[in-house]
């Protein structure tokens, strides 16, 4: 009997499609309830679980920390019906600043390292929400998502959060699912909310614009990103994998060691592993030269240390390390996510306008529940209104009914303009009703009895109900104009919230105005930087760009060493070696740029050749130098006359300007100059007896300043130079007397804001302004500084604009007490000025120390000369620009 009964509730299958339905149904459970995140939040269910719970606990940013283990049973017993352990890794993964670019829980213990270090038992450690966290979950209570049954369907769970922030994106995420992956990286949140923003305010955006403000990944433990061809064909496709490297410096130790240090790791890489993979490398003799390897990572930052053996070079040491570890990693970027329930690779653009879909769904039923409530709100306040202009009566009508539901009945037929009766000092009487005036209240008709009373009614029982259990003391007269002050402020919030619904400009406006509200609240800067090519990571990107001075002596040998090493001292100090020479020798050129900048090096004979300041060798102030012929390869004959230092040299809009000793000058673009060979190239066709004396970059709009040798000097516009290819030879500048020659050239910057509000002109046309107009905007000061120690500030207003070719005015009396013009500089109040001698003394000297004078007297003592010495060459620093102290003894 019963094998005849279970005989018959048996149905025969084939196996073959049950197993293909099974495991279907078990892939799909897994990839939509577990491994991969939803488009519009960024969230596995368990996150999302994670932060509901949290957040139905109170565990807000502002409030005290709870146990994990309380946050863990809450999320198990409501919505996640799993292990515990999977539910504390994902809360440890959400608070961990090494995997999430912003930590979404605000962690209080042990969790963990970037040493692969467990985090410490639930029971020890604590957790709330972190104030991100709460930009993701704002707004949930005013039906902003839909929410549905848990497991056992005694609570209700959010389908998504109702996130203002691009998650997805932000702290991206990965995960294996059945037969599919995702692994998203991290981004820079000011970086993607500006790409959304572009995208909503224009649709039509396309990739390349969107790439030009979201680059690529920005990982929490930085590092450097090679190759954009993968992150743009990711961004394209949803698929692409591109090169993350360690980020490492070469430092001095002592006089002859050197040590590689690492500060940043690729993304996920554990530290620990990676130090005891080097280890093992080294005792395999895999790779040699390195003594030692130590970590001196602490709070305030990763640090590892390895030590390079004495005459080794640490550049191919680390080149070994990028290749053999996990100092250099490939990350395969996967842009999987669920949308409408079904797993889909996306591209950038789908990627952010899914989250501008999900936040116009989002800010439109938020914005319909707060119509709606603000309506409830009105219909009460008008109830509120309209008794109390009849407060009399309603008060009659309550006194005089039996009971609170016939006080009900009495208000709704006495608003509805029938006679109610009631009892009035034990007698009954008749208390007629009124008809309420709906035009004059503003009633508009509404759907539903507890919205809005019907035509040719009165009040509404949910308005007689609140004006019931009104209160007496808001019958004063305060409480009614805070009555009738709330309700107009409620209806001019219905018409805006309306407003809003009616049109999607302004729906959209509202989106990104709380976009940019989260920019600024939690955006910050870049941390991973991005090049295209595995050969842009040179010795450039492990040096610190800081000021530097240039020093090159005639004997050619240069060096460079930080501005900070020389000291600040008053007018007519005595200095210190700036620079160590022979007898025979002596400094001929200084100068000070930016580690980092581009050098154009312009020579006597008009050629120009290319340098990196890092590549100049750094060496102390009292050293001599490397030679120059070991840096860049000179024509015979050729000496450095003038640098030209700029970041970009295909800026459009620059030029370099060039001046001979003859007082020849010449304009150039700044582009003609960025491909120039290991040779040099020609920058100007000089004569045989012609020579090279200044070059400076302009951007058209600039006066042009030579001084001679002898005293004298001319202004004139720099328009009056047209712009020439490098192989031109120049024009006339100035007219020079008999055996005089330049000695310097400036460019010199109008300030067309003082010829706006004096002359109520915007042009900056310097043909069409005049030379007077030209002259009073400038405000700069020339220095002038005469061979044997002297020197003087003139105001440059003072020197009189002419035309090209002109022989120019007075600069400075050249006599025998200051000797003839060296050089002449411009400079500002806030100026430093660097004075250096034939014999390798230096002097700096605020430049408002200098005494200001006018163009035909002798100048002041600048540097006190030991006999036979001269000064050699000068060059101005701007205060804000070297930051520099007194040197530490």
């Amino acid at each position: 009997m019963p094998d005849e009964q279970n005989q018959q509730i048996l149905t025969p299958v084939d196996i073959e499609s049950e197993m293909r339905k099974s495991y279907l149904d078990y892939a799909m459970s897994v990839i939509i309830g577990r491994a991969l995140p939803d488009v519009r939040d960024g969230l596995k269910p368990v996150h999302r679980r994670i932060l509901f719970g949290m957040y139905e606990l109170g565990l807000t940013s502002t409030k005290a920390y709870r146990k994990c283990a309380k946050i863990v049973g809450e999320v198990l017993g409501k919505y996640h019906p799993h292990g515990d352990a999977p539910v504390y890794d994902a809360l440890v993964r959400l608070a961990q600043d090494f995997n999430m670019r912003y930590p979404l829980v605000d962690g209080q213990g042990n969790y963990g390292s970037v040493d692969g270090d467990p985090p410490a038992a639930m029971r020890y450690t604590e957790a709330r929400l972190s104030k991100i966290a709460e930009e993701m979950l704002a707004d949930i209570e005013k039906e902003t998502v839909d929410f549905t049954p848990n497991f056992d369907e005694s609570e209700k769970e959010p389908v998504v959060l109702p996130t203002r922030i691009p998650n997805l994106l932000v702290n991206g995420s990965s995960g294996i699912a059945v037969g599919m992956a995702t692994n998203i990286p991290p981004h820079n949140l000011r970086e993607v909310i500006e790409a959304a923003i572009l995208l909503i305010e224009n649709p039509e955006t396309t990739l390349k614009q969107v790439m030009k403000i979201v680059p690529g990944p920005d990982f929490p433990t930085a590092g450097y990103i090679y190759g954009r061809d993968g992150i743009e064909q990711a961004y394209k496709t949803g698929r692409g994998s591109f090169q993350v490297r360690a980020k490492a410096a070469i430092e001095q130790r002592g006089k002859d060691r050197e040590d590689i240090v690492i500060t940043e790791l690729p993304y996920q890489v554990n530290k620990k592993n990676l130090i005891q993979h080097i280890a093992e490398l080294i005792n395999n003799k895999k790779i040699e030269g390195i003594a030692d390897i130590r970590d001196e990572s602490d709070r305030d930052g990763m640090r590892i240390v390895i030590e390079i053996k004495r005459d080794e070079e640490p550049e191919i040491i680390l080149n070994k390390l990028f290749k053999m570890t996990q100092m250099q990693e490939s990350f395969g970027m996967i842009l999987l996510a669920i949308v409408g329930g079904q797993p889909r690779e996306l591209g950038l653009l789908q990627l952010l306008q899914h989250f501008i879909d999900h936040r116009i769904d989002v800010v439109r039923r938020r914005t319909q529940y707060e119509l709606r409530k603000a309506r409830e709100r009105e219909h009460i306040l008008l109830g509120y209104r309209i008794a109390l202009d009849n407060v009399d009566e309603v008060i009659k009508v309550i006194r005089g009914s039996s009971s609170r539901a016939n006080a009900r009945e009495n208000l709704h037929d006495f608003f509805s303009n029938k006679t109610v009766r009631v009892m009035v000092g034990g007698k009954e009487r008749a208390v007629e009703g009124i008809k309420v005036d709906r035009r004059k209240y503003g009633i508009v008709a509404l759907t539903g009895e507890a919205i809005g009373p019907a035509e040719g009614e009165g009040l509404t029982y949910t308005q007689i109900d609140a004006i019931l259990e009104l209160q007496l003391h808001r019958l004063t007269q305060l409480s009614v104009d805070e009555i009738l002050k709330e309700l107009g402020q409620l209806r001019e919030r219905i018409e805006e919230l309306e407003e809003i619904l009616r049109s999607d400009k302004k729906l959209k406006a509202v989106i990104v105005g709380e976009l940019r509200e989260v920019s600024k609240s939690y955006g910050d800067d870049r941390r991973t930087q991005i090049v295209d090519r595995v050969e842009e990571i040179k010795l450039e990107d492990l040096i610190k760009d800081e000021e530097m001075a240039i020093t090159v002596s005639h004997a050619g040998y240069v060096k460079r060493t930080s501005v900070d090493t020389y000291r600040h001292q008053s007018r007519g100090g005595k200095g210190r070696i700036g620079a160590k020479t022979r007898e025979d020798d002596f400094v001929e050129h200084f100068f000070t740029a930016s580690a980092h900048s581009y050098i154009l090096l312009f020579t006597s004979k008009g050629r120009v050749y290319w340098l990196k300041v890092y590549e100049i060798p750094e060496a102390a102030a009292a050293t001599r130098g490397k030679a120059l012929s070991n840096l860049v390869k000179f024509q015979e004959g050729e000496t450095l006359r003038a640098v030209v230092p700029t970041r970009n040299l295909e800026e459009a809009g620059r030029y370099v300007l060039l001046a001979t000793k003859d007082g020849t000058v010449k304009k150039t673009e700044l582009a003609e100059f960025s491909n120039p060979r290991s040779s040099g190239i020609i920058a100007i066709n000089l004569d045989a007896d012609n020579e090279l004396i200044g070059a400076k970059l302009t951007d058209g709009k600039q006066m042009v300043f030579l001084a001679s040798h002898d005293g004298q000097a001319i202004l004139f516009r720099e328009t009056e130079v047209r712009a020439m290819g490098r192989n031109a030879g120049g024009v006339n500048g100035m007219d020079l007397a008999k055996d005089d020659y330049v000695v310097s050239m400036d460019a010199v910057q109008v300030d067309f804001g003082i010829i706006q509000k004096e002359y109520k002109t915007s042009s900056q046309d310097l043909d069409e302004l005049e030379s007077d107009q030209i002259r009073e905007s400038i405000t700069s000061l020339m220095l002038t500084v005469a061979e044997k120690g002297y020197g003087k500030r003139t105001p440059l207003a003072e020197y009189r604009v002419t035309s090209r070719g002109g022989k120019g005015v007075i600069n400075l009396k050249s006599t025998d007490r200051n000797g003839p013009v060296v050089a002449a500089l411009q400079v500002r109040e806030d100026s430093d000025v660097m004075i250096i001698t034939g014999h390798g003394k230096v002097i700096r000297v605020h430049a408002a120390e200098i005494r200001e004078a006018g163009r035909g007297t002798q100048g002041v003592r600048l540097l006190r000369l030991d006999e036979g010495d001269r000064i050699a060459a000068a060059a101005a620093i701007l205060e804000e620009e070297s930051e520099a102290e007194p040197e530490k003894k």
